[in-house]
């Protein structure tokens, strides 16, 4: 199905992207790109479906020569390409007529199309959104129209170029299976992609460094070259990192990079005749550990004033906070719509729920959120495709205002105008595309804006362009003239971001901040987040799909469902919630997924109630280190 040869490409003539790619992929293979930012993953897509022609060399789609123009239409027709901003490939206002855009323009029938548009939208889960408008709708919700907008073309190819960078948990199981049952079928399924365990389904793994292959295999072969894949900026899958750690501790396990298949591993190695059935086994063997999650779990309910309690509405909150919020929601609902038509329709029963996320008929993006964000804590928000993240934090500094309810900052309704504008000056919100935040003809001028604003003088400004960019690892003298347009697109992430921190917010409130990241940009990129937020004692608010993100670094995690607050608490006492969770479209932390397996298959109970990988690997090496004397030990105490 596609067939290049030497192929090179420049997009100023000068400095090639690509060099002698030679690739060839078969009918119905399942081929997985990887790469870091720059590496050409998306300038190659592009070529696939002829939007690109080579410079140099050849590529053949389907028996066809992109480079002959007479053939440019049947190669479209056969490749189908679903990009990595939605944003750049929706056409039309309803989300309906954008499905049917591409089968209308290949001259289908139109009571094929309608079935086209019906069938294509069940499967990414958007039944109900037919009449939506499409601006209207999360940035998950439109990926995964352009999805839709593909499939309904019944491509014999299908290129999906980090399709999944924008869809919660649910969704990116919800495309691959639905990658998994179309390539089944017969379709030639190309996935670009950052997420290792979606390549860990693939048939073949592809390597892009620079514009070239670095390596080709299956994902066994390629995923576990863990040196090559670190010095490319990748990352492995979790399983392969902690088979790693687990045979440096001296476990005897193969190198895995499913995590079924380690876990298996796993309770095999930690099998010991002697303690195995034995009810006290989690006390004696894990006994450490337990004790350092249960003083985990103790201090850092200490730390943030209580502990968690359920309420009848599925609730999880943290109770007995003494601290003053920087940040209140009080009642706050919001919706889109005319408002008295949401509040005529406000106890009205649902009727339909898509299997990939929220209600198609809801008439409310926020309905009745308490919630207090506490000066220097780093605050996570979570939730599925369309819960209301965006619209949340869009309240933080009056982006939005609530259709009822209100919002305080440091105690102040900001529906009062002076309040909101002081809010915009202490509350730094950085949207989904930082970059897309730039405006300005230069660097220094596109910093600047923000502290100009309100009335500082040039010497001070000055001062906060240069501590801001300095701030997010940036020379102030050597960009100070550059266009901002010019630069990489991980310099842009920075320079959006400075411009945000030149006017020295007290809250920084980030939407995604990492989606579409490399993995050694993200983790750069997040790093940085948090020694800004250490160091300063910093308020962060940031909403991510990445559970280990959240896990890692947060204080506290708010979890939001259509609109409402579902759970509230520590990271061990949401991601305790489990199949509430899943149940939501949410994941959870890898380290959370593979104790709770190992739990599964028999081991300790404490490993229930892990979710670090550090606390993981402990664990695990202690239930896998029963020797002779350590049996010995256990048959004494069960003979007790």
């Amino acid at each position: 199905m596609i067939d290049c040869e030497h192929l090179g490409f420049s997009y100023d003539g000068e400095h090639f992207v690509l060099s002698d790619i030679g690739l060839y992929i078969g009918q119905g293979e399942f081929v997985c790109i990887l790469g870091g930012n720059g590496s050409g993953k998306s300038t190659f897509a592009k070529h696939m479906n002829a939007l690109l022609i080579a410079d140099e060399g050849t590529m053949r789609i389907d028996g066809m020569d992109a480079s002959d123009d007479e053939a440019l239409y049947a190669i479209r027709s056969t490749a189908g390409m679903v990009f990595q901003n939605p944003d750049d490939q929706l056409v039309a206002s309803i989300v309906e007529d954008d499905v049917a855009f591409g089968p209308e323009n290949l001259g289908v029938e139109t009571p094929e199309i309608a079935r086209r548009v019906r069938e294509a939208l069940a499967e990414v889960g958007l039944v109900g959104f037919e009449l939506h408008e499409t601006n209207a709708l999360s940035g998950g919700q439109k990926q995964r129209v352009a999805i839709a907008g593909a499939l309904a073309m019944e491509p014999k190819i299908l290129i999906l170029d980090e399709a999944s960078a924008m869809l919660d948990p649910r969704g990116r199981r919800g495309l691959m299976r639905v990658c998994k049952t179309l390539n089944a079928r017969g379709m030639t399924i190309v996935c670009i992609t950052h997420f290792m365990e979606e390549a860990a389904q693939a048939d073949r793994v592809i390597v892009l460094d620079r514009g070239r292959i670095a390596c080709d295999g299956t994902p066994d072969a390629v995923l576990t070259r863990t040196g090559m894949l670190a010095k490319l900026n990748l990352e492995t899958p979790f399983a392969c990192t902690l088979s790693q750690r687990l045979r440096d501790e001296g476990i005897d396990i193969p190198v895995c990079i499913r995590e079924d298949e380690l876990a298996r591993a796993i309770a095999d190695a930690a099998q010991c005749p002697a303690c195995e059935g034995r009810a006290d086994f989690a006390e004696d063997a894990c006994e450490e550990t337990a004790e350092a999650v249960h003083g985990s779990t103790e201090s850092a309910s200490a730390k943030r004033g209580g502990a968690s309690a359920e309420t009848d509405g599925g609730t999880q909150r943290s109770t007995g906070e003494n601290r003053m919020p920087v940040i209140s929601f009080e009642h706050v609902s919001h919706t889109y719509l005319d408002a008295s038509k949401a509040k005529k329709n406000r106890a009205s029963k649902r009727k339909k729920t898509a299997k990939w996320g929220n209600d198609p008929h809801a008439v409310w993006a926020l309905h009745d959120i308490d919630l207090a964000v506490y000066a220097g804590e780093f605050l996570g928000i979570a939730g599925h495709t369309g819960s209301g993240k965006s619209t949340l934090i869009a309240h933080m500094n009056g982006i939005l205002k609530p259709t009822s309810g209100r919002v305080l900052v440091d105690g102040r309704d900001i529906a009062d105008k002076k309040a909101a504008d002081e809010a915009r000056a202490h509350v730094g919100v950085v949207f989904q595309y930082p970059e897309r935040q730039l405006f300005a003809a230069t660097v220094y001028d596109d910093v600047a804006f923000g502290p100009r604003n309100i009335g500082l003088s040039e010497d001070e400004v000055e001062t906060r362009v240069a501590s801001s960019l300095s701030l997010v690892g940036l020379d102030c003298d050597e960009l100070r003239e550059s266009s901002p347009f010019e630069l990489s697109g991980g310099q842009q992430r920075r320079v959006a971001f400075a411009g945000v921190l030149a006017m020295e917010p007290r809250v920084l409130v980030l939407d995604e901040p990492a989606a579409g990241l490399d993995p050694a940009a993200r983790r750069e990129f997040l790093s940085l987040v948090s020694s800004l937020q250490k160091e300063t004692d910093m308020t962060v608010v940031m909403v991510s799909h990445s559970m280990d993100d959240l896990a890692a670094l947060c204080d506290r995690i708010v979890v939001l469902k259509e609109g409402a607050l579902f759970a509230e608490g520590t990271p061990r006492e949401v991601f305790a919630l489990g199949d509430k969770l899943d149940a939501v479209g949410l994941g959870l932390p890898a380290a959370r997924r593979m104790a709770l397996a190992l739990a599964a298959q028999g081991l300790p109970d404490v490993f229930s109630t892990l979710y670090s990988e550090d606390e993981l690997v402990a664990a695990i090496v202690s239930a896998c280190q029963c020797d002779a004397d350590g049996a010995q030990s256990a048959k004494e105490a069960s003979g007790r």
